[in-house]
């Protein structure tokens, strides 16, 4: 693993970096090789939405500095598939929970190793119902901030044998898994959780709803009773893409057609989605 502070090779940040004491910034992981990134300006899009929801926004020389340096990166140290995680936080300064008038970011950038996903995409996986509640707040919903709690708690709560978890909100509704989205297909129609008030909007999620119709698609507010009476499940994010799900408790579905033929139009426009 290699990281970056602030454009240098380094791994330390300040222990009185707002980061660390208050979760107080935003965060992508991103698929990357030698080539270029995959989807790049989705991410950086919502990068720049979580900085702004946040009043710590960057101006257009410091996302000319961190798009240089994330292009330059390619050619210097990828080679191969990686992930490339972003953090910028508000950095240091302020007192308690007030944040200082003038912010200088804290900026750090780790070339990771990149998981492989592939038998989990061919054979599907098993998930279940974690017990941990998803956070519901109408203004951060959307966006990945440093914040993850109940998600890394949610994660201790996994089985063994569960490759993940799906998140409800308090109210039992259907929102997110762990580290991905999830949608299903009754009756040839794709649903998948509104995100307005709970859960992360992913770059591949938005991939995804990209290529359907509004006759095709619902996005809304379901039930458990709704998704376990799907046809099909999967899971998704930008680096598994997309996983079929063949069983959520004791509820058992195939990997089936609509799927795989959601899985084949994603993986061809992905051979064209580096930039």
């Amino acid at each position: 693993m290699t990281w970056f502070v602030n454009y240098t090779i380094d791994t330390s940040i300040a222990p009185a970096d707002r980061g660390l004491a208050y979760g107080d910034g935003v965060f992508e992981t991103i698929h990357a090789n030698q080539n270029g990134f995959v989807r790049l300006p989705s991410h950086l899009t919502r990068l720049y939405k979580g900085l702004e929801k946040l009043l710590m926004p960057f101006d257009a020389e410091q996302k000319e500095q961190l798009s240089y340096f994330l292009q330059a990166m390619v050619s210097d140290y990828l080679d191969g598939d990686a992930v490339v995680k972003i953090m910028v936080t508000r950095g240091q300064g302020g007192r308690g929970y007030q944040p200082p008038k003038t912010v200088q970011h804290t900026i750090i950038i780790g070339i990771l190793p990149f998981p492989d996903y592939r038998a989990e995409s061919l054979q599907g996986v098993e998930v279940s119902l974690s017990p941990i509640p998803v956070n519901s707040n109408p203004y951060l919903a959307g966006i990945k901030h440093l914040n993850r709690l109940e998600h890394v708690i949610a994660k201790q709560y996994l089985a063994p044998n569960d490759f993940e978890a799906i998140m409800l909100d308090g109210q039992g509704a259907v929102i997110e898994g762990i580290q991905s989205n999830v949608f299903w297909f009754k009756d040839g129609l794709l649903c998948t959780p509104s995100l307005d008030v709970a859960g992360v909007e992913g770059t591949y999620r938005q991939a995804i709803l990209s290529e359907m119709t509004s006759q095709t698609t619902l996005i809304g507010r379901f039930s458990v009773a709704q998704l376990l009476a799907a046809d099909e499940v999967f899971m998704a994010n930008s680096l598994m893409k997309i996983v079929p799900v063949v069983r959520i408790n004791r509820q058992v579905f195939a990997v089936g057609s609509n799927t795989k033929k959601l899985q084949s139009l994603m993986q061809a426009k992905e051979m064209h989605g580096i930039h």
